[in-house]
């Protein structure tokens, strides 16, 4: 009995240890809930000096035998009248400096002024009311067209409050004329002669501009007008990126072209010791090898192997007389590679001294090549591969924005 008794109370473990921990959880966020809070204790938080009321729903047990639920705002922190009345002055002597904006005083008022109406983390207002509006109005903005060099004073009345107690006074200031810059300056000067013009022809259906300005002739465009001075930039930039793009086709070709002689070495030299090897002269072995490329080309097209054509070009030079050492000798700086070089330095010297052992020699040389060959195409190979690369990680790019798009737009 004791037995199965423990086996079902191994069985039902972690259903039993889910909900007592559940129930422990639940009494611990419990009892931090009423340690925290300012109803355990019997009272309410206010909030900040200039804050809005606070709401609270309340649940309120004991007094008429059932709980009652009530909904009540709680005002903000007041200041009492003598910290209200500091305060105040603190921040009425600190006004000159805090609605300067751009001026540097309040003797040379040259631009608007900044008229703050509320300082933060106190929760005083202020409001403001001009004297003279007909000089700077209740905004801070200058209202006075024509202003002497001795300026014009003008004076602003402020009221500071904090709801309850108020402050009143004010500031006395001079308006000045404004202080334009050369660069404005002679913006205005050609306004004013365009505007005379306006002025002088208003039966006109078009408006006759100034010719002339302090005896230099004046020209006009339209500043909202397209600069078209960016076509010849476009047209210098395209110039550039054709150049670099014909010298990349160019570096491409020349590329291409030493990988394809690279890659027929092998079998051009093969082909010569075979020829060689069955009794044929060095030249008859290269007009055979010659033809046979130029049968295949002709039969199956292809792509054009630039190590045949030059030796086609080579064979050609031999048959119209020119030496075959010479013709052999300009082959291999034809073709500009170091295999080929090697080949036509090593026929030359078979043709000059007559060396039994050139199947030999060909023959250690058509191992190298093979090798050579190898080594040319596994480098190809893993260039492709890392060209492959590119669109896999394009692709990679697209889902993750397939992705990440929606899922940032439902947070928004």
């Amino acid at each position: 009995m004791a037995g199965r008794w423990t086996a079902g109370i191994g069985r039902w473990k972690k259903q039993m240890l889910s909900i007592g921990g559940a129930f422990l959880l639940f009494g611990i966020a419990m009892y931090q809930e009423y340690t925290d809070s300012s109803l355990s204790q019997g009272y309410l938080e206010r909030g900040g000096y200039g804050e809005d009321s606070r709401r609270y729903d309340l649940i309120v047990d004991g007094a008429f035998g059932e709980p009652v639920t009530c909904t009540v705002d709680i005002g903000p922190v007041q200041y009492e009248e003598v910290m209200a009345c500091n305060l105040m002055e603190e921040l009425f002597g600190q006004l000159p400096e805090r609605i300067l904006g751009a001026n540097g005083s309040l003797d040379q008022v040259r631009t608007d002024l900044n008229l703050v109406t509320s300082f933060d983390g106190t929760g005083i207002r202020a409001v403001w009311q001009s004297r003279d509006p007909e000089v700077v109005d209740s905004y801070g903005q200058i209202t006075a067209e024509d202003i002497g060099p001795e300026g014009i004073q003008a004076v602003l009345a402020v009221t500071l409050t904090d709801g309850v107690y108020e402050k009143e006074g004010e500031l006395t200031l001079r308006v000045c004329p404004a202080v334009h810059s050369e660069k404005e300056e002679k913006e205005e000067a050609l306004r004013e002669l365009i505007q005379m013009s306006d002025w002088e022809q208003p039966f006109q259906e078009q408006v006759i501009l100034p010719k002339e300005y302090q005896g230099k002739k004046l020209r006009y465009r339209d500043a909202g007008a397209s600069d078209y001075w960016i076509l010849p930039v476009l047209g210098v930039a395209l110039a550039v990126l054709f150049y670099g793009q014909e010298k990349t086709k160019e570096e491409n070709k020349k590329k291409q072209r030493r990988q394809m002689l690279l890659l027929d070495y092998a079998d051009v030299v093969y082909q010569l010791m075979v020829y060689i090897g069955a009794g044929l002269t060095v030249q008859k072995a290269w007009e055979c090898i010659t033809q046979g490329y130029e049968a295949r080309k002709e039969r199956h097209g292809g792509p054009v192997r630039p190590a045949y054509e030059e030796m086609a070009i080579t064979l050609r030079q031999i048959q119209y007389g020119e030496p075959e050492g010479k013709a052999i000798d300009a082959f291999g700086r034809r073709c500009n590679l170091q295999p080929y070089m090697k080949l036509s330095s090593l026929l030359e010297q078979n043709r000059r001294t007559g060396t039994k052992n050139l199947q030999q020699l060909l023959e250690q040389e058509m191992t190298a090549a093979w090798e050579e060959q190898k080594h040319t195409a596994r480098r190809l190979g893993e260039e492709a591969g890392t060209r492959l690369l590119i669109p896999l990680f394009l692709m990679l790019a697209v889902v993750m924005v397939i992705i990440m798009v929606p899922a940032l737009l439902a947070v928004q």
